[in-house]
């Protein structure tokens, strides 16, 4: 059980420093003279879902909002504050932190946005949170959405593997905590993530950024746009990416490295501006990823359970027996793996875009966003030995699940003139989504006597020795939902605003599974077959069939008051209604024996009250905020006992989770050409309620229900911070006054530390997949003129080396944990210029 009364030290500590560095920002000197220059940067559109977007003034160089400094309005200043005005808790990833952090994707980005977490163990098995809530796992779940909601450009990605890719002409980040239904797309109740790109402009541009690192990383992006001809009316731009990097997990076995990866992307854009009121804008992009990763690590094995009772087949007795390929006494320091297994995989994902934009009489705005994609998952893995998850064993010669999913998105939304006391957006959602998925697992010689040990050979050969295994699934989804937000100022300082959407969502699909044999039953007692049979069933299960259907019609809706006593400073006061749909079971489940196909919509009732300050002509931001969700049918997984003692594991629904806490976003200017940025979270995100949930593998001799209540809910860190500095000085400092050389040069430094508390890192909450606590060091140095026409810069990521599981799995037979390691230290350099 979890003690929540009390902070211990590091919390303190943590506590402390926000409050200090908060003190500290608001103290200084922000009136002094912005030493930093305008980034060099395409303008972008931007990339709220169903947000009427001018995409030609931005295009043209209009800047999106009237901003009140002295500083030119530069494109990281006006992503900062896009949503000061808005009732929600925003942390926003700019153009600027892109460059000065060398982050090309949404995993990277993670660093610097301490309210969201992600867990990969493969791109395909992926978890996407806000404050807690998104996806209890990592595991796939097909006949599921993410409950946090990711958008490239407006675009829904469906599945949150398909979004962890490099993106071409990335502009930036932002991430709306809590239920944002009445905002367009799909509804959701941990949040939004909304990743920009940037929109051609009509003025020619050309760019390369090369970078070179640690492990042979080489990567490159290149990028062309401009008007077509000399034409003012149409502009496009192309770009692409080729990023590489060597493995640093040793097979000791093949000699393979681990953990590598080669991936390729481009994207065209049209963007056109046929007549004053109308503007267009065309996407078409593909990707494709090709590595190794997500390789594990042995971290713990077990002999006795946790009252004491021997293990029966311990991982050193199956391993001995089986002849395991022997790994060298080492730490996990040393990243080092055995077995002369593999695994690799390959992704695609492409698809095109329309987002058109039109402006009706007396100001109002009409936006219709159309897209089409599909993203292919197709894994190369004949493990599981050689990857680590058994040491030194070649366990099956294939274990592979090929997805290949297309969804198609159609929004339409309207919205009235700004600045007057009513405003109202509405609009209408579709998604249609469809998830083939197919499987094939076969066991190895070698795995059977590993898996069958304490049988006899001709009992664990007849029912595992070739062994094979195949299931498909399909799972189709078609919602369609409604909404309509509105907002009023009652007088100067007073404004309601507040939403209502109504979502209607079908899911049907299936399960199907076979299983083939080199050996049959032939030739043993009866006994001996029955005993067969119950082994290989503890494998995979037997095979089964079953179809599902899933409908739910949800309302859901926020409602604001907020309070400005100056046009600086805002107090607001939100309650929020959103969900994460339900949807259906695509496993090997024995329907007629417990299991439940359907999962129910997980509900979230939140409320927030929130601060946010603009201090000195809006050059520091100070916002604060602290929360309740009060989450009911929380989306996890569960298990039941079969009449023989089977353990069935299926997705269900735990009564009550809450997730409270607070967070912390400043940044600014500190003092003349030093920078600061400080983001702090504190979420204490607990099973109110849960009775019926998974026994862990040291308790799994126990044949009854765990009472997780009261418990911190997987994935869950109760503490996240995120903080940087950077400081630029003109070189010409260094000079003597009278020197004009280097008059134009600004050189650049800066450091950025994360932290992340402990956490379960599986649903079972073992002690022993309970994530140490982590701080990890960045540091960057560079130079690049006031133009921003080239940049020249040297960074190092997890400076100090610091080695860390990010995630951590049981392994039932042989009582084993086995993790991934974060990335240790790297060091490189970046270049990237403009003609």
């Amino acid at each position: 059980m979890t003690n929540r009364a009390a902070l211990n030290a590091p919390e303190r500590l943590v506590m402390t420093s926000t409050l200090f560095a908060c003190c500290l920002f608001s103290a200084a000197d922000a009136h002094a003279a912005d030493l930093t220059g305008t980034p060099h940067a395409a303008h972008h559109a931007q990339g709220r879902p169903g947000a009427a977007r001018d995409s030609a003034a931005n295009a043209k160089g209009s800047s999106m909002e009237t901003i009140h400094v002295r500083a030119a309005a530069s494109t990281s200043r006006r992503q900062v504050l896009a949503h000061q005005n808005d009732p929600v808790s925003v942390t926003t990833v700019t153009e600027k932190d892109l460059q000065s952090h060398q982050i090309t994707n949404l995993q990277q980005a993670q660093k610097l946005m301490p309210s969201v977490t992600l867990q990969v163990t493969n791109p395909r098995n992926t978890a996407i949170n806000i404050r807690g809530l998104g996806n209890f796992s990592s595991t796939a779940q097909d006949g599921l959405e993410n409950g946090t909601a990711v958008y490239i450009d407006g675009v829904y990605q469906t599945r949150p593997g398909s979004a962890l890719y490099d993106i071409s002409d990335l502009s930036g980040f932002e991430v709306l905590k809590g239920p944002q239904a009445t905002r367009g797309g799909v509804d959701n109740d941990g949040g939004m993530i909304n990743i920009t790109t940037a929109a051609p402009s009509f003025k020619r541009q050309y760019s390369v950024t090369g970078d070179y690192g640690s492990y042979n990383t080489g990567n490159i992006r290149l990028r062309a746009t401009g008007a077509i001809g000399n034409s003012d009316k149409v502009a496009y731009s192309i770009s692409g990416f080729s990023n590489n990097r060597d493995g640093y997990i040793k097979n000791v076995t093949t000699g393979r490295m681990y953990q590598d990866y080669h991936d390729i992307g481009v994207k065209g854009q049209i963007l056109a501006n046929p007549t004053d009121r109308l503007s267009l804008r065309l996407i078409a992009d593909y990707t494709h990823m090709r590595g190794s990763c997500c390789v594990s690590v042995p971290s713990t094995m077990l002999s006795h359970y946790a009252n004491g009772a021997a293990i029966a087949g311990t991982y050193a007795q199956r391993a001995a027996y089986a002849g395991a390929t022997a790994i060298p006494a080492h730490s996990f320091r040393d990243m080092l793996i055995s077995g002369p297994g593999s695994q690799a995989y390959d992704q695609e994902s492409y698809g095109v875009s329309l987002d058109l934009n039109y402006r009706l009489a007396h100001g109002w705005k009409l936006e219709n966003i159309a897209a089409w994609r599909t993203w292919y998952w197709y894994p190369h893995n004949a493990y599981t030995g050689g990857t680590g998850i058994i040491p030194g064993i070649w366990a099956q010669t294939a274990g592979n699940n090929q997805v290949y999913e297309q969804h198609a998105t159609e929004e339409l939304r309207i919205s009235s003139p700004e600045n007057r006391p009513w405003q109202v957006s509405g609009g209408v959602f579709y998604m249609y989504e469809a998830v083939p998925d197919s499987i094939y697992d076969a066991i190895t010689p070698q795995g059977a006597k590993y898996y069958g040990y304490g049988y006899s050979p001709a009992v664990y050969n007849a029912a595992l020795n070739g062994y094979g295994y195949s299931a498909s699934d399909d799972p189709v989804t078609n919602s369609l939902a409604g909404y309509v937000r509105a907002k009023y100022q009652i007088n100067r300082q007073l404004t309601i605003e507040g939403g209502f959407r109504y979502s209607f969502v079908t899911k049907s699909g299936g399960y199907e599974s076979s299983t083939s044999s080199g050996a049959s039953f032939a030739g043993l007692s009866a006994t001996d077959a029955r005993t067969a049979a119950t082994l290989r069933n503890s494998m995979f299960g037997s095979a089964m069939s079953y179809r599902a259907f899933h409908r739910e019609t949800e309302p859901s809706g926020s409602l604001s008051l907020v309070y400005r006593p100056s046009e600086a400073h805002l107090l607001y006061a939100t309650y929020s209604r959103g969900v994460r749909n339900g949807g259906i079971n695509v496993a090997n489940l024995n329907v007629s024996q417990g299991a439940n196909p359907d999962v129910k919509p997980e509900l979230n009732d939140m409320f927030e009250f929130g601060v946010k300050n603009a201090f000195f002509n809006k050059r520091l931001l100070v916002n604060a905020s602290a929360f309740w969700n009060n989450v009911h049918n929380y989306i996890t997984s569960a298990s039941y006992y079969t009449p023989t003692g089977t353990i069935i594991s299926y997705l269900t629904n735990a009564k009550h989770v809450v997730s409270r806490g607070f967070e912390l976003d400043a940044r600014g200017t500190i003092a003349p050409g030093l920078e600061g940025r400080l983001s702090a979270a504190y979420t204490d995100a607990f099973y109110a309620s849960f009775r019926n949930a998974t026994q862990p593998l040291e308790s799994s001799n126990i044949k009854t229900m765990r009472d997780l209540s009261g418990n911190q809910i997987p994935l869950n860190s109760k503490w996240n911070l995120s903080a940087g500095l950077e400081y630029t000085i003109p070189f010409q400092s260094f000079l003597p006054t009278s020197s004009h050389w280097g008059s134009d040069l600004l050189l650049y430094i800066g450091g950025d530390y994360t932290y992340r508390s402990s956490y379960y890192a599986d649903p079972s909450e073992s002690a022993y997949t309970r994530i140490a606590p982590y701080g990890l060091f960045d540091a960057h140095i560079g130079a690049r003129p006031r133009s921003g026409k080239w940049d020249v810069s040297f960074w190092g990521h997890n400076m100090l080396d610091k080695r860390y599981f990010i995630t951590m799995t049981p392994q039932a037979h042989g009582g084993m944990f086995y993790g991934q390691l974060g990335d240790p230290a790297m060091f490189g350099g970046e270049f990237t210029y403009h003609l």
